[in-house]
């Protein structure tokens, strides 16, 4: 079987994930993994993709070289080795949320913490947006596999006071999701 990581991106509108899933649809492909999100008027995507036994390499980067066409896309692929695509990747156990005043270093100060504690950053989305005073507030939200709340949160405090900003630690369930 052959597995292939694909990137894509483009200008944001409805129906890309419909025709990026369509041309993969019509090889036979199966989605395996992926995260997709938008990001002021952009949109950009990772997927594993399993290709079918009778489907080659070689038709998949035709059909995406006619989606690139067709949709303005832009599409990137690397095909996965067998044991690249094999690794288990590590669950994320915590959510870290951080919240304040907008100012450089912020995910630098917080991701270079999670580092020093050997912690994975499983995903992270952020953003600024003006709160009700007229201020820009900074919003970021982290998924992490850190082996429980207990080591990362005195850290992470330290961080918060050093920056003047609030950050929260919580076990990630179910219900959070």
């Amino acid at each position: 079987m052959t597995t292939v990581l694909l990137s894509i991106s483009g200008e944001d509108r409805a129906g890309i994930v419909r025709d990026v899933s369509e041309a993969l649809l019509e090889l036979d492909a199966n989605i395996e993994d992926s995260s997709m999100t938008a990001l002021r008027g952009r949109f950009a995507m990772m997927l594993m993709v399993s290709l079918g036994e009778s489907t080659k390499l070689g038709e998949l980067k035709a059909a995406m070289a006619h989606l690139e066409q067709q949709t303005g896309l832009h599409v990137q692929s690397l095909e996965m080795s067998a044991d690249e695509f094999a690794r288990i990747a590590p669950q994320p156990d915590c959510v870290v949320t951080v919240s304040g005043s907008d100012k450089p270093g912020i995910v630098h100060a917080v991701t270079d913490a999670l580092a020093e504690l050997n912690a994975s950053v499983i995903d992270l989305s952020t953003r600024s947006q003006e709160n009700e005073n007229g201020q820009m507030q900074y919003l970021m939200a982290l998924e992490i596999a850190a082996g429980g709340t207990d080591k990362v949160r005195p850290r992470l405090q330290e961080v918060a006071d050093k920056l003047g900003v609030d950050i929260e630690v919580h076990e990630l369930s179910d219900d959070i999701l």
